[in-house]
């Protein structure tokens, strides 16, 4: 598996490349925000789609609510990278779910025919469990429909995102003021930094 797992890829994705197998003019990035879509604001989606047209990827935005899991395959296998973008964590896994673009993913990813890269939700849902992120109260209308509270299930520890962030400072009291002791492992990002995850093995790149 290749995955690349940012705090906010629009400071990070310049250490992307190690995981390119082509040079980013070459590179087809598949790029989906439809985590925003629960916001007014969304000039995250902004950031991130800038640095990549900046960096010369070849860049297909794709609206998971408007397409059927046959044409998400199709698109997929046409691109290289698929980035999901920042914004509800439990919004975003249960859209792809109701889809049924998990296991498309899933597989994609397991057998290395895309490079999965993620900004904050866009990264915390390729974990076992995003449990941790129950007791925000941006999330609280969405967590009903995952019931389970479970994410793609690619690692096996959960990332949190933005921990030198001041905007995020009551989040991460929450997470750990809940933390028990059959949580997953938990990795604190900074904003700088993101987990470079090849094979088996993962290591945390920062600039």
């Amino acid at each position: 598996m290749k995955l690349f797992l940012a705090s906010s890829i629009d400071k990070t994705a310049t250490l992307l490349t190690p995981l390119l197998s082509k040079e980013p003019k070459l590179t087809r990035l598949l790029f989906v925000a439809n985590a925003a879509d629960p916001y007014t604001e969304k000039w995250w989606i902004d950031l991130d789609r800038d640095k990549f047209i900046e960096l010369g990827f070849q860049l297909t935005e794709i609206d998971l609510r408007r397409v059927s899991a046959e044409e998400f395959l199709k698109m997929l296998n046409e691109s290289d990278v698929l980035h999901i973008c920042g914004g509800s964590v439990y919004y975003l896994i249960n859209l792809i779910r109701e889809n049924n673009l998990d296991k498309i993913i899933i597989n994609a990813v397991k057998s290395e025919k895309i490079i999965y890269t993620g900004t904050s939700a866009g990264s915390i849902i390729v974990s076992r469990s995003i449990a941790a992120f129950s007791y925000d109260e941006e999330e609280k209308e969405h967590i009903q429909k995952v019931p389970d509270k479970l994410g793609l299930g690619l690692i096996d520890f959960t990332l949190v995102p933005h921990c030198n962030n001041v905007d995020f400072i009551n989040e991460h009291k929450k997470i750990i003021e809940h933390i028990t002791k059959d949580t997953d492992p938990l990795i604190f990002l900074q904003d700088s930094q993101a987990v470079l995850f090849e094979g088996e093995s993962f290591k945390i790149v920062s600039i």
